[in-house]
């Protein structure tokens, strides 16, 4: 087993050290090959002599040498080990890898979120990646202590149940035998169940909700940090101990992420001595004197009122985070305790941070008749639920608790544009692990691989994959006609990309038009002061692109040819074209189809 990690080579100078990893980039000098080996704890640079041209990125090698201090004018002060380098001595390729579809040296992915998560295996071992998931090990690690700290017990929750918790229809349904389940959306009746067996608990669970929603603040599959506790003497003291974890985490973060934190450019929230508590409406309140919007009748807090109320809690408070209680029991679920002194509204509160709701929690009916008549009036058969009444018929003290969503933690320490991005491997209506429509369009790519050799294709889809674009490639039958492309493709004719292989000044040149249209010649010429053009034979198309007419794709730089698209095509939002078959097609949308072909963009159409 390996012993010894990159990081450990910073206190070995001078000596002989063998350092496993996967080569992370490589620099040619001719004689003197640089490459930079990762492993988990980090990077480092290793010189090395020619026979390093057999390696490729993302080989997991074996590199023997002597650790040496750098000249101080090649120290690297982005590396932990920017002080150090391995002269190496001799290397052993242990797995070869297949070329990457993405540059894993830049500091930054520069892709598209879709593209980040198909390629989920490989981004994920990228260094600013994987600090994503080294802070949130850190909040799972916090939270779990933190608890014990307090004497809390931690218990494991079934994630197939007969009953869901809060009623409603977002709930995956499974067939379990010969009988209907459901996949867990919350461990709410099993927290209250063991609150009668150790008092105090917490769960780290995975939770499953069949949200029809494509938000950044949304996942179908998350990761809750879940406490309950009994004998309390207020509902407040819910919030402290709530109040209590999450600055724990913080100092923790503080103390083992920041160098993680500094990748992101990123600082913990700013926290008052004691976190702002609010009611819903006296929340409302504010945000209708700010904004002038008045939602005071409304039951909950909108996503912008959540982003206005913490931009109020730091301008007024010093705090990027806020505790917003007593929601109406409408909105709460049938479990939530009303407050008696304020009646319709209940014991509950969220917690907001960064202008996301990070936690919600509140106190537990646990009443047996009065949790009976509240599940009555939402129509929930809770009598389905056997081992959660069984815990109120024989006794069971006031209690309540919070869960935290851990994505929307790290999501706000980080401030993630999309919580995807917080979640090792999302899950969303659109995909589980890859996306649902990119799992079809990986059977047509591999059922051409079988059937027919297409270079141009590759070209393009290794283009396209370089630059992390999104594409669907289609098989169908032979089309010669941009009408009959249009057809069997189910686009609208305009949405053709029409590639023209014609000849300026005796050069080969490329123009691209809506199919609908066509070149005005006259306007060409004289916008791009252009004495003689004339369109290609079949046989000069063949000579320049090695396609047939009729199926050149509209990518003038595969072809080191000069292109010029007209404008008019970019009124469409997605454009298609044959991709050097009359049976190949791909759709792009158009502002990805320009950023992979950098054309001239001009008008020349009519």
């Amino acid at each position: 087993m390996k012993t010894l990690f990159v990081e450990d080579a910073i206190s070995k100078i001078g000596q002989e050290v063998e350092l496993y990893g996967w080569v992370h980039n490589i620099r040619d000098h001719k004689k003197i090959i640089f490459v930079d080996l990762r492993d988990h704890t980090g990077i480092i640079q290793v010189v090395g002599n020619e026979k390093f041209k057999k390696i490729s990125p993302e080989d997991v090698i074996m590199i023997k040498g002597i650790v040496k201090k750098r000249p101080s004018s090649m120290i690297n002060k982005k590396l932990k080990t920017g002080e150090i380098e391995l002269e190496a001595k001799e290397f052993k390729i242990i797995s070869k890898a297949q070329t990457p579809p993405l540059d894993m040296s830049k500091e930054t992915l520069n892709v598209s979120l879709p593209v980040l998560l198909d390629y989920r295996s490989l981004t994920l071992r990228h260094p600013k990646i994987s600090a994503i998931f080294k802070i949130q090990e850190t909040v799972i690690d916090s939270f779990r202590n933190s608890l014990k700290k307090k004497g809390f017990i931690e218990f494991q929750s079934p994630v197939i149940i007969p009953q869901t918790a809060e009623g409603g229809a977002d709930v995956f349904e499974v067939k379990y035998f010969d009988n209907k389940a459901f996949l867990s959306q919350s461990p709410q009746f099993y927290k209250q169940i063991m609150v009668g067996v150790f008092e105090k608990v917490f769960t780290v669970n995975k939770t499953l909700r069949a949200e029809p929603s494509v938000t950044t603040r949304h996942l179908a599959e998350v990761t809750t940090l879940d406490a309950e506790f009994g004998f309390i003497e207020s509902w407040t003291e819910l919030i402290d101990m709530a109040e209590y974890i999450i600055k724990y985490i913080f100092e923790e973060v503080k103390k083992q992420n920041q160098e993680e934190l500094g990748l992101y450019n990123s600082t913990l929230p700013k926290v008052s001595t004691k976190i702002p508590r609010l009611k819903l409406r006296e929340a409302q309140e504010i945000i209708f004197a700010r904004t002038g919007k008045d939602k005071r009748n409304e039951p909950d807090l909108q996503p912008e009122d959540e982003k206005e109320i913490c931009k109020w809690s730091l301008e007024k408070k010093g705090s990027e985070l806020i505790f917003i209680s007593h929601y109406p029991a409408s909105k709460r679920p049938f479990y939530t305790y009303e407050d008696p002194d304020d009646p319709g509204y209940t014991q509950s509160f969220d917690l907001l941070g960064r202008g996301v709701e990070w936690l919600t929690g509140g106190r537990r009916i646990t009443d047996l008749n009065v949790l009976l008549k509240k599940a009555q009036e939402r129509t929930i058969d809770i009598k389905k639920s056997e081992l959660y009444l069984q815990a109120f018929k024989y006794g069971m003290p006031p209690e309540g608790g919070f869960s935290f969503g851990s994505e929307r933690i790290v999501m706000g320490l980080l401030q993630l544009s999309n919580i995807r991005e917080a979640s090792l491997f999302p899950r969303d209506m659109e995909r589980v692990d890859v996306r649902f429509s990119l799992i079809d369009q990986i059977k047509v790519i591999e059922k051409v691989k079988v059937k027919i050799n297409n270079p141009v294709f590759e070209k393009i889809k290794k283009l396209l994959d370089e630059k992390g674009i999104h594409y669907e490639a289609v098989e169908h039958k032979a089309v010669y006609t941009s009408e009959e492309a249009a057809k069997v493709r189910g686009t609208l004719l305009k949405q053709g990309a029409k590639a023209l292989i014609m000849f300026a000044d005796k050069k080969p040149v490329m123009l691209v038009l809506p199919a609908d249209l066509k070149v005005d010649t006259k306007k060409f010429k004289s916008d791009y002061k252009i004495r003689d053009l004339r369109m290609a034979t079949a046989q000069e198309v063949k000579k320049v692109t090695s396609v047939e007419i009729g199926a050149v794709p509209p990518f003038g730089n595969i072809f080191e040819i000069t292109l010029y698209v007209d404008s008019k095509l970019g009124e469409n939002e997605t454009v298609s074209f044959n991709a050097g078959l009359h049976t190949k097609s791909i759709k792009i949308k158009y502002k990805d189809f320009e950023k992979a072909t950098q054309p001239i963009i001009g008008e020349f159409s009519k």
